[in-house]
C-alpha cells in the first residue's frame, strides 16, 4: 500500500450511486423510515424528563441528572443488547425492551417527580427505562447486511 501523501487524490464515487438511486434500492426507504420513528422516542425522553422534573417543581440540578441518566444507561446498555440480539435474535431482545422502557416511563409519569419521597423510585425508574431502550442502531445494522444480501 502506497504512503498517504497530502496531494493524493480521493477515489471517484460511481457516478449511479446517487441519493435517488439508494431510496430507490429495495428496503432502504423503510429501514430509515422505521429507525427514524425509533429514534424519535430515545431523543424525546431526556428532554421529556427534564421538562416534567422542573414544571412539577423539582429543581433543574435534579431534573437535569435524570435526563444524564437515562442518556447514561441507553450508551452503556446498548454493546450489551447487540450482543444478546446476535445470539438470541431482534424480537426476542427489541420486544421486551421496548415493553420494558415503556412500562417504566409510564409508572414515571404517574409518580410525582419534584417530590423528595418519590426521588429514588424516579431515579429507579430512569435508570431501568435507560437499560431499557430498544438497540435501534444494533437492529438497523443488521438489517442493512441482511438487505443487502450479506448474512
Amino acid at each position: 500500500m502506497p504512503p498517504l501523501t497530502l496531494n493524493a487524490r480521493p477515489a471517484t464515487a460511481d457516478p449511479s450511486l446517487t441519493p435517488g438511486a439508494v431510496l430507490a434500492s429495495p428496503h432502504v426507504t423503510r429501514l430509515l423510515t422505521g429507525t427514524l420513528l425509533g429514534r424519535l422516542p430515545n431523543a424525546m425522553a431526556p428532554v421529556a424528563l427534564a421538562l416534567a422534573g422542573t414544571q412539577s417543581g423539582g429543581s433543574l440540578s435534579f431534573a437535569g441528572a435524570l435526563s444524564a441518566l437515562y442518556v447514561l444507561a441507553s450508551a452503556l446498555s446498548q454493546p450489551v443488547k447487540g450482543r444478546l440480539m446476535d445470539r438470541l435474535g431482534q424480537i426476542r431482545v427489541s420486544g421486551p425492551a421496548v415493553l420494558i422502557n415503556a412500562t417504566s416511563l409510564l409508572v414515571l409519569s404517574a409518580v410525582a417527580v419534584a417530590v423528595a419521597d418519590q426521588a429514588a423510585l424516579a431515579t429507579a425508574l430512569v435508570v431501568v427505562a435507560g437499560l431499557c431502550t430498544s438497540p435501534l442502531e444494533a437492529s438497523l445494522m443488521i438489517q442493512r447486511v441482511q438487505a443487502s444480501g450479506g448474512s
